[in-house]
């Protein structure tokens, strides 16, 4: 699924050096199963050094394909629950 929208972009007030901008951009939902370390570390909004941390401590599972280090993206909805779950 993907949605297609228009972005307006001005500058402050009484800037008129140049016309307004208009860009198309297009969100595409991330459906892969399958993410980098570096992406998963990102889908949870911290740094790739704590992703390995908590790869090697076991508290989010991951995969290897071939050399590849991939986490599922299964695995980061179940490591959210878990901590929501210890927080209540």
């Amino acid at each position: 699924m993907s949605a297609t929208t228009q972005v307006h972009l001005s500058a402050p007030r009484g800037y008129r050096e140049r016309p307004p901008e208009v860009l198309s951009v297009t969100v595409e939902r991330d459906e892969r199963l399958l993410l980098s370390v570096a992406e998963a570390a990102r889908r949870l909004g911290i740094g790739r050094t704590l992703m390995y941390e908590l790869l090697a401590a076991g508290q989010i599972q991951s995969v290897h394909v071939g050399r590849l280090h991939k986490v599922p993206a299964r695995a980061l909805d179940a490591y959210v629950a878990r901590l929501t779950a210890d927080g209540e």
